[in-house]
């Protein structure tokens, strides 16, 4: 059967209908926000949040939760009690679970974050494409499930290897909050930055509210409308407005005015008004609301904002949440409706779109990206309005704001981004090189930052002396080095700068320093005030001291005793006769009889005795001074390296003692021993200053080397990264539509010497 043609108008209506199924389609393919609350109730948060401000910080972030959103609380201490089961949000449902937070407490015995992370995320291996997976975890601890400190380490180690990787996969990302100084801060900041989450330190339970808001727009990143003073606009394509108000001590109720007039407040409201009033804020959505101005009767707050429920949004990307100092962004903006960016040129050329940047030092940056450099209309033919960063990128939280004035309509965005200067965690270490201490460095990349397949690493150091040379990381893989820093002729500390340089997580180049890491070969002294110290309290023996004029390198000389056992390879002199050690006359003279002979039944032995324990001592305490500050592990490891290094001297100049003795009665050598830095000593009694050869590093390959003409590594002022220039490499041409004058975005070099 032939089917009649279709008029023209039927014809275009259908395209139209299947042009916005299409559309519309689209929009609905955004994920949208499954989020997941923690919150720490162990005992401490009595101290750490002692009002409980935590309950009205969480009804505030369940509150905005938006419509068709998911949203779930948990609580933890030693258990984990699942508050508010995850579900569906909406207003009734809003209004059904809010009380269940009044539950949050600090009764709870451990800290139990990994069982905590386990119960959230309810099983979830996969990803999935309708929803953006976020847990929120608020802690003002440590990782806390025994008395016991090795399962506790044990357990954070646990969380790391495999609780996170869980994590990654199934889609989570973690903001994580610190309340309190005590928290374990390094911790909660990797588990964010390994799960593309943002970290956030609450000095006080006080700014929880707001930290709590921050977390909320990273999740639903909603559209605002301007605030201006209190006065805000509102058009006909709002659908919605949701009006946070904070509330400040003695402030009178609050209020809404709308543009006929009208006036709504918590006793006074609307079929199409729901309001949501706590001691710390007011929350007030109002649906189909009249077009015009709005008014908010209450104090001004900064921290005040309208967010916008629209066909009509704006859109910003190439801002990840994490990125690295100096990295070279583009920030691509447009305009929206119903999921369709807007190219029409007869619109786009009335809107007036400003670009914010509150940087983290406190400085501002603005600049139009709806103006060329002569103030003409810049309308993009692909609707797409670029900047690009780079200088402006120092370390610390930013945040990036699009404000848009189309005549009929105001939108905000915001979005906030994490700058992160360092790279790789550095830890100082040493071992033994052939009998001499060679200190160095281990080098471990930060997970979640760098691409630990593209990555170099080279470093300055920098001699007491102020000579330079240059040194590269030895690769140990999974992310780990090791860089050495030999010493050379000179004593005292070097200072190292670590050069980092290669691709970001976010696939962006990168050259970062950090440092300078000072690595100290300065040796360990005997003072004369000590040996004063000493006399005066009426001890007795020889004190050394360092004799730099004598020694390239500075030694310690001490009297060491033969070790027991090892009678039968030294000499022993003839019965009365007296065994000199001429080394030191004065100071065994005070210490003897003036008659030549020995009283009757006295070994003149023991004088050596005394004062070789004396000195062994003396040398044992300060070298205990020395390394007071490492850990008890790391002073075990050193007292039995010097025990074991004594014990072998001690071997050899018995040995050396008995064969000097035989030649003539010969006096008895002093042996040399060398007590570096980190105590750690290498013994070559038959080497004198002249021949000790210090550790030269070899030079670097060429192909792995650092080059630089004039002097090895020294920072030079960065140029100037300006929105819209082409330091980033990337030619202006590829991005037209962008417009920052020089003098808009400028900003000292955080480097200049």
């Amino acid at each position: 059967m032939k089917l009649p043609p279709l008029s023209g108008l039927v014809f275009i209506t259908l395209l139209w209908t299947l042009f916005y199924a299409v559309q519309n389609s689209q929009a609905a393919e955004q994920p949208k926000s499954d989020m997941r609350v923690l919150i720490d109730i162990s005992g401490s948060m009595k101290q750490s949040d002692p009002q409980n401000l935590r309950i009205p910080a969480v009804k505030l972030l369940l509150n905005l939760a938006p419509d068709n959103s998911r949203f779930g609380i948990w609580s933890f201490g030693q258990m984990v009690n699942n508050l508010v089961p995850s579900a569906a949000a909406s207003a009734q449902w809003k209004s059904s679970v809010v009380s269940k937070v009044n539950l949050i407490n600090s009764a709870g015995l451990y800290t139990n974050i990994g069982l905590a992370l386990e119960k959230a995320s309810m099983g979830q291996t996969k990803p999935d494409p309708e929803w953006e997976r976020t847990l929120v975890l608020l802690s003002d601890g440590k990782v806390d499930i025994s008395k016991d400190p090795q399962r506790n380490a044990a357990e954070k180690q646990r969380i790391l290897e495999k609780v996170v990787p869980r994590l990654q996969q199934a889609g989570f990302h973690i903001h994580s909050v610190a309340l309190s100084d005590n928290a374990d801060l390094g911790f909660l900041k990797e588990l964010s930055i390994r799960t593309g989450g943002s970290f956030s330190r609450a000095g006080s339970a006080d700014e929880l509210l707001n930290v709590f808001v921050a977390a909320a727009d990273r999740a639903n990143v909603p559209d605002q409308v301007p605030l201006e003073g209190n006065h805000f606009a509102i058009d006909d394509s709002i659908e919605e407005f949701t009006a946070l108000v904070f509330r400040k001590s003695g402030m009178a109720e609050t209020k809404l005015v709308a543009p006929d007039g009208s006036q709504y407040s918590l006793k006074q409201g609307s079929h199409n008004v729901s309001w949501f009033a706590d001691q710390e804020f007011d929350l007030i959505t109002v649906y189909n609301p009249m077009p015009g101005d709005w008014e908010v009767v209450a104090d001004i707050d900064p921290d005040n904002r309208v967010t916008v429920v629209s066909n009509l949004q704006v859109n910003m990307e190439g801002l990840p949440e994490n990125v690295l100092e100096g990295e070279n962004l583009v920030m691509k903006m447009t305009l929206s409706e119903k999921g369709r960016t807007i190219t029409n040129p007869n619109f786009l050329k009335l809107m007036e779109i400003t670009f914010r940047q509150d940087a983290a030092g406190g400085e501002t940056f603005e600049g139009k990206l709806s103006e060329s450099s002569d103030g003409e209309p810049k309308v993009p033919a692909d609707g797409i309005y670029s900047a690009k960063l780079g200088r402006t990128i120092t370390d610390g939280t930013h945040t990036f704001s699009i404000v848009l004035d189309g005549k009929t309509f105001k939108r905000k965005k915001s979005q906030v981004v994490m700058v992160h200067q360092q790279v790789l965690e550095v830890t100082p270490a040493y071992r033994d090189n052939q009998g001499d201490l060679l200190q160095y460095l281990n080098l471990q990349t930060v997970t979640g930052l760098v691409n630990p397949e593209d990555i170099q690493i080279v470093a300055q150091i920098t001699d007491p002396q102020g000579e330079k040379s240059i040194q590269n990381a030895v690769e140990l893989g999974d992310g780990k080095y090791t860089l050495d820093v030999p010493a050379t002729d000179s004593k005292g500390a070097y200072e190292v700068l670590v050069r980092v340089s290669g691709t970001s997580l976010n696939g962006h180049p990168f050259e970062l320093v950090q440092g300078p890491y000072t690595v100290d070969y300065t040796p360990i002294e005997i003072t004369n005030s000590d040996a004063g110290d000493r006399l005066a309290a009426g001890e007795t023996g020889t004190i050394e001291t360092f004799d730099e004029g004598a020694l390239e390198i500075p030694t310690l000389e001490v009297e060491e005793l033969p070790p027991e056992g090892g009678a039968d390879e030294l000499y022993e002199p003839p019965e009365g006769e007296e065994l000199q050690d001429v080394s030191e006359p004065d100071s065994i003279a005070e210490n003897t009889d003036s008659s030549d002979a020995s009283p009757a039944g006295f070994d003149p032995t023991w004088i050596l005795v005394v004062l070789g324990n004396l000195v062994v001592i003396g040398g044992g305490i300060f070298i205990y001074m020395k390394f007071l500050r490492k850990t008890d592990e790391e002073q075990s490891k050193v007292v039995q390296e010097i025990e074991a290094v004594q014990q072998q001297k001690k071997q050899k100049q018995s040995k050396a003692e008995a064969e000097n003795t035989e030649q003539d009665a010969a006096p008895v050598p002093k042996s040399e021993t060398k007590v570096n830095a980190d105590a750690e000593s290498a013994v070559k009694p038959d080497v004198v200053a002249k021949d000790v050869v210090n550790p030269v590093p070899e030079p670097p390959l060429p192909e792995q080397s650092y080059q630089n003409e004039t002097s090895a590594l020294e920072l030079e002022d960065d140029e100037t990264v300006e929105v819209g220039d082409d330091s980033d490499g990337v030619p202006d041409e590829q991005y037209p539509d962008v417009d920052m004058t020089d003098d808009e975005f400028q900003l000292d070099d955080p480097k200049k010497d």
